[in-house]
């Protein structure tokens, strides 16, 4: 029940031979897929693992403010991680189109991104 529209064209539905869009989407590029994927609980972690200090920043890229920031900073003060992996879950949560390449691009402008990329690739979907 394929229904003809320019929106399978965006999916790359005709380089995958006109199957489902949904498959198609996410067998684009293993890279290119990743990245408008939604991303995961286990993905936020693996990056709020790595992030070590440049938790707060990951965070401004993300849109949090300093005060929320420092509620983070208060409710986790042992744990850098566990501050960026409940900020990442509010984000995940509010943003509806949460998606690893968002993720990404925070962590890259935080100057995480290489180490990010590698954590995530433990994770493939």
């Amino acid at each position: 029940s394929t229904m003809p529209s320019n929106e399978g064209q965006a999916a790359g539905n005709e380089r995958a031979g006109g199957g489902a869009s949904d498959q198609s989407v996410c067998s684009l590029s293993e890279a290119e897929a990743e990245l408008i994927c939604p991303v995961t609980d286990i993905q936020m972690l693996e990056v709020a693992k790595v992030a070590g200090t440049k938790w707060s920043d990951i965070g401004v890229y993300l849109g949090f403010n300093s005060s929320q920031l420092k509620d983070y900073e208060v409710r986790h003060s042992c744990s850098l991680y566990k501050r960026l992996f409940d900020l990442l879950t509010d984000w995940a949560s509010r943003e509806t189109e949460a998606t690893v390449g968002m993720l990404l691009v925070a962590c890259r402008s935080a100057d995480v991104g290489g180490a990010a990329i590698k954590a995530l690739k433990k994770h493939r979907h």
